[in-house]
């Protein structure tokens, strides 16, 4: 019993530390375009107008997601004020229970080493520090599909009780109510791990009814709060959020996200190496043992690949693609890999493994020295301050890392490569919070043009923007903004006699100026930067009405 409790203990305490790390990483940017400030946005006006049924965005309705996540940062924004902090609290609180609910199904199928290993590794991973950092609701979404499948795990050995049951249905619900039906991603896996067992187990399908009332509970859930408010939306919110956010993304390409099927393939392979580095020098290898049997034992072998293999197929075959989709494995990866380090320490894994260790190399060196490189030479092509020495810090940290860590790989010594790349990551991060995210700050354009405006301009001052359409822009200048649709909305905007303010590229503004003429506008803030969302350079500047005394 003192064993497990140490264990406990210890679980939660490195989840106490993620959670920390999370939120002070969190402080450490602005919100990036464009679905943080999208999301943060829609809550201070939720929080400004009392309307807590339907989100709404610039004044208009805002039904890309469901209600749950909107309720939650609600919180913190009505606390701490519309900060990054705010909006950012719950992706940290999210990871770290993600983590330790990937501890509880790693200690179960597996041993507490291979939880606490687990927890770190993907709390590392890349995919993960960015998701866990940022004012969205996938890194939410997360701990309660992963409940789920605690509840199942769990379940396998002494069954479903009544309380799993609810407990799971509550889960689901929750899931749905934060992303909608990628909240059901469990499901399949479910099913999957339930055919995989059909064989092995007896009455194995009777384990299904359980799962169906655990889903009856998540869609009354659901319901409760999806069918008011599309009765508030006259039939608008499952229109817009279940025929194009759902259907039409799983059918056809939205945003540029996809493409030709047989092109778009291999797309979640590289999503795979890059998201979830630096573990993919150990990935080859769990992938090795976990279908050799030699990770996992009876039910966790099957529970990894019922969990792993549905996902990767439903997410290559849906239309619309972005790496994201799915995070849903990632904790499965993380224990495959822990489950492998551990192993590969007991000389549990047979020669095909130790190959596989040592071919990890192929995937893990050359994208740590393409990043290496990146980070030093990159920078000195560009004119941010501060950017060319915390780079080459963080360059020559990735570097050491790498070579340490592939020389202990090659040398047959898997768990002091992990230790190397656990420590080498946090390293890592020094220079990156210090140097790199601040001085990429000075390139962002929304943050200081917002701030200009706020600090001339009185709060009820309207402001409209042309061909500058950034959501950091709403988030920041904290008001609603007009958008202008054409060069003549630009020149009668400017010639109204009340005061405002116009946000514009000054490139778009000479040419107004070019053919109608000078605009009554005075130019109260300059910012040149790079619209990262676009991909180019950009000077935009802000202006306020002359009007008539």
């Amino acid at each position: 019993m003192a064993g497990k409790t140490h264990y406990w203990v210890a679980a939660a305490l490195i989840a106490l530390a993620i959670m920390g790390k999370y939120l002070f990483v969190s402080t450490r940017s602005t919100l990036w375009d464009r679905d943080e400030p999208r999301f943060a946005r829609a809550v201070v006006e939720m929080t400004e107008s009392g309307n807590y049924m339907v989100p709404t965005l610039n004044g208009k309705m805002w039904p890309d997601k469901p209600i749950l996540f909107y309720w939650l940062m609600s919180l913190p924004v009505r606390l701490l004020g519309p900060t990054e902090l705010a909006c950012r609290f719950w992706a940290a609180i999210g990871t770290a229970l993600t983590c330790l609910l990937t501890f509880f199904i790693g200690r179960r199928f597996m041993d507490k080493k291979a939880g606490l290993w687990a927890m770190v590794i993907l709390a590392s991973t890349f995919m993960v520090l960015g998701i866990g950092t940022a004012a969205t609701s996938d890194a939410v979404l997360l701990p309660f599909i992963v409940a789920v499948m605690a509840i199942f795990a769990q379940s396998l050995s002494s069954g479903m009780r009544v309380s799993g049951v609810i407990l799971m249905g509550a889960a689901l619900g929750l899931a749905m109510l934060t992303k909608g039906p990628i909240g059901l991603m469990p499901v399949p896996a479910i099913a999957t791990i339930l055919w995989l067992n059909r064989k092995t187990e007896t009455g194995i399908w009777r384990r299904a009814w359980p799962i169906g009332a655990s889903l009856a509970i998540g869609f009354l859930i659901f319901i409760a709060w999806a069918v008011p408010a599309n009765n508030a939306t006259n039939g608008e919110f499952l229109r817009v959020f279940i025929g194009r956010h759902v259907i039409t993304r799983a059918l056809k390409p939205m945003e540029h996200h996809g493409g030709n099927f047989l092109l778009y393939l291999p797309y979640y392979l590289p999503v795979i190496i890059v998201g979830f580095f630096p573990w993919t020098l150990h990935l080859p290898a769990a992938f090795s043992a976990v279908a050799g049997g030699r990770v996992g034992g009876k039910y966790g072998r099957i529970f990894l690949i019922g969990w792993i293999v549905p996902t990767f197929i439903i997410m290559t075959l849906a239309a619309t693609k972005l790496p994201h989709y799915i995070l849903f494995i990632w904790p499965a990866l993380a224990m495959a890999v822990a489950g492998t380090i551990v192993a590969a320490q007991q000389d549990r894994l047979n020669e095909r493994d130790r190959i596989w260790l040592r071919r990890g190399v192929w995937f893990f060196g050359p994208l740590a020295i393409i990043m290496a490189l990146g980070l030093m030479v990159g920078p000195w092509f560009l004119q941010i301050p501060g950017l060319r020495w915390s780079g080459l810090a963080s360059g020559i940290v990735l570097s050491a890392m790498a070579v340490i860590a592939i020389h202990q790989q090659r040398a047959n010594r898997p768990k002091v490569s992990a230790e190397v790349v656990l420590i080498g990551m946090l390293v890592f991060e020094i220079p990156v919070l210090f140097g790199v995210l601040p001085a990429v700050e000075q390139v962002k354009i929304s943050p200081p043009i917002a701030r200009a405006v706020n600090a001339k301009t009185a709060k009820d001052t309207p402001v409209a923007t042309y061909k500058y359409g950034e959501p950091s822009l709403n988030f920041y200048v904290g008001r609603q903004i007009k958008p202008l649709r054409s060069e003549e909305d630009v020149v009668t905007w400017a010639k109204q006699p009340t005061s405002g303010v116009l946000i514009i590229p000054n490139n778009i503004l000479n040419e107004i100026q070019q053919r109608y003429g000078t605009l009554p506008l005075d130019k109260i803030a300059s910012k040149k930067g790079f619209n990262y969302s676009k991909g180019k350079i950009l000077e935009v500047v802000a202006l306020i009405r002359k009007t008539e005394k």
